[in-house]
């Protein structure tokens, strides 16, 4: 006889209880889980018969109508999350005066969804500037004069700080301008698992992360990380107007920069614009050769930058007869 053996008795499931979110009006039903004692989750769905901006937001059956409606909620404080059901076609923007460290999370049913159309051609679709902020599971449609997300430091504050961008599609659907752009000098910015695919402009100058040259900012971004991203098929991957502004002491790891088949990029990792390097590439594929004219460009101080251990082909004298890559380009 087995120790601690149950009686036959049926079992009966018991359905899951979550609790309400306590003193939000709308949230007696048993709905919405907060992920921090004085956090709230908000529900934006466009699509929703119910939706409409002047609803407190914390009821999915009464969801807010936009994105901006839930980041201009009175309700936000830091870790709160804005959970997102449905395409979405708007421009928001999160101000250094709005709240930090939320999250906007995309609730789709698949990878590609829900999608996200700027509102207006020359407009990016999400535009950051307060620090802290999550970014996950969006597909943006990326605008033919803009960008899918802009990360603005105006005036060398380092807004957008520790920024995360995770598990997003960046799709330029053969118009985009930019996937991510950065404005001025973000720092530790993480961008982590996203796929960035056509971008493209009649001048070839799309690309799908960019340190654009701008006065609102000084310096270049420091201590970011992209990590696990797939780059395929556009004008040009990483770069930063070459050597006017890129990325500084930042780690590039286990990304994928393919050839292109129906677009072959003209730069796939350019980092000469940071004026100190010290940028770390590695466990990378790179497509196309490993040289300058292949389109990989290093920090011109090479010494401060570390290029090693990526695979790439074993043409020039920089990748080693095995295919691993073994100096800077």
């Amino acid at each position: 006889m087995r120790p601690y053996n149950l009686p036959s008795t049926p079992l009966t499931r018991l359905l899951p209880w979550y609790p309400g979110q306590l003193g939000i009006a709308e949230s007696d039903a048993p709905l919405g889980i907060r992920l921090h004692p004085d956090a709230v989750v908000l529900y934006v769905d466009g699509a929703h018969g119910n939706a409409n901006d002047a609803n407190v937001g914390t009821d999915p059956q009464n969801p807010k109508a936009t994105v901006q409606g839930a980041i201009d909620s009175t309700l936000l404080v830091p870790y709160s999350v804005i959970l997102v059901s449905g395409n979405v076609a708007e421009s928001a923007s999160i101000l250094v005066t709005d709240e930090h460290h939320c999250a906007i999370i995309g609730n789709g049913l698949n990878a590609h969804s829900p999608e996200w159309t700027s509102g207006a051609v020359g407009t990016p679709c999400l535009s950051i500037e307060a620090e802290g902020w999550v970014i996950a599971g969006l597909t943006f449609n990326c605008p033919s004069a803009s960008s899918g997300i802009q990360l603005r430091d105006t005036g060398g504050a380092q807004n957008a700080y520790k920024t995360t961008i995770y598990d997003c599609v960046f799709d330029g659907l053969w118009g985009g301008l930019y996937g991510i752009d950065f404005i001025g000098a973000p720092h530790r910015v993480q961008i982590l698992d996203c796929t960035f695919t056509e971008m493209h402009q009649g001048a070839n100058d799309a690309y799908c992360i960019m340190v654009s040259d701008t006065a609102l900012g000084a310096g270049s971004p420091y201590q970011c990380k992209v990590s696990g991203c797939r780059f395929m098929d556009s004008d040009n991957y990483v770069g930063g107007l070459g050597a006017i502004r890129g990325f500084n002491v930042s780690l590039f790891i286990d990304n994928v920069f393919e050839q292109g088949v129906l677009l072959i990029p003209a730069l796939y990792l350019d980092l000469r614009g940071g004026s100190r390097g010290f940028n770390i590439v590695t466990r990378n594929f790179f497509g196309a050769a490993y040289t300058n004219a292949g389109g990989y460009f290093a920090n011109p101080a090479t010494a401060n930058s570390c290029w090693v251990g990526n695979t790439a082909e074993p043409t020039p004298a920089t990748v080693a007869d095995n295919g691993i890559t073994i100096a800077t380009p």
